[in-house]
């Protein structure tokens, strides 16, 4: 498997998880994973922001074939 569809995956697999971690409070009537709110809002922002930067450097590691 390349390099790139690797990357590919882990960064659609961490956007998931940080997308899940945002959005969780809304069907969990304000649940929170990790104990305080401020703390699954900033686990969700890094896990997105990674999830993205893996994207777009997969995208641009495929184009660059």
């Amino acid at each position: 498997m390349n390099r790139w569809k690797i990357s590919l995956v882990l960064g659609v697999v961490l956007f998931g998880l940080g997308l899940f971690i945002a959005v969780r409070p809304i069907w969990t009537h304000n649940g929170v994973l990790t104990g305080t709110r401020w703390l699954d809002m900033a686990f969700a922002v890094v896990f997105m922001l990674r999830g993205a930067i893996n994207v777009r450097t997969a995208l641009r590691r495929r184009a660059g074939l």
